[in-house]
């Protein structure tokens, strides 16, 4: 790194690759203590690591597309219901609301802050699609998403590291197969354990105070490449509902 702050090519290749590794573990860790065959052969499910402000700095490499695209902007929904002012060491937040997450009840998001000094540096955050939800078996079929099943809003599963007792039995008592669902919520946050202690590390290693610098690096490389794509198109005009 340079003293003016900015990151040569070579340093900024080793260090987003050391972040996408942090991001391939914390999934090795969701895969390996999940209970359910979705993640554990499905691989449906995805870790992603943000910085501070909940834009996306890596993901694991055969995370979900949609999970890994959404999970950033779950975040920012979970935050303006939980400000970061609110949030501290051992926190975890949840949600599976459709409308904020991915579309369907049956995928769990969930988000740790990681801390370092007291100060928040960055999130470390999971979707895995659970087995079960209650509701209709198949959610095709329904006819409004209250026949889906539970439905969780933005809530702290973990309060300083406290399990909320009272969430966690809500929600074993509303799906068929709790220890698997259960199970995979507990996988996640796991992953997320790993993915935090793992920045610390890369943190401490590399003499970072926080991943601000590098983060804003990251962000304007993407933007670079995404407009490169974008002018590399012929002209004309494209169009597209959803």
């Amino acid at each position: 790194m340079t003293d003016a702050g900015r990151f040569d090519p070579v340093t900024l290749q080793i260090l987003w690759s050391r972040l996408i590794s942090i991001a391939d573990e914390a999934a090795a860790a969701l895969h390996r203590t999940s209970f359910s065959t979705i993640v554990r052969e499905s691989n449906d499910f995805a870790t992603v690591l943000m910085d501070a402000d909940g834009a996306s700095l890596a993901e694991n490499s055969i995370g979900i597309p949609s999970f890994v695209g959404l999970l950033p902007r779950t975040l920012k929904h979970m935050l303006a219901e939980i400000p970061k002012e609110e949030l501290k060491p051992g926190d975890v937040l949840i949600t599976n609301d459709p409308w904020m997450a991915t579309g369907h009840l049956l995928d769990i998001t969930t988000v740790s802050p990681v801390f370092r000094k007291g100060r928040l540096v960055g999130f470390a955050g999971a979707t895995s699609h659970m087995p079960d939800i209650g509701g209709v078996l198949w959610s095709a079929d329904c006819q409004e998403v209250l026949e889906e099943g539970l439905r969780i809003l933005p809530t702290k599963l973990y309060d300083g590291g406290r399990e909320n007792r009272e969430l966690t039995r809500m929600i074993r008592a509303n799906v068929r197969v709790v220890d698997q669902v259960m199970g995979d919520i507990a996988a996640q946050v796991t992953a997320q354990t790993v993915c935090a202690r793992r920045l610390l590390e890369f943190l401490d290693d590399t003499g970072l105070e926080d991943l601000a610098e590098l983060s804003t690096t990251l962000q304007a490389r993407a933007d670079v490449a995404m407009r490169k794509a974008i002018s590399a198109l012929p002209a004309g005009t494209w169009h597209h509902v959803i």
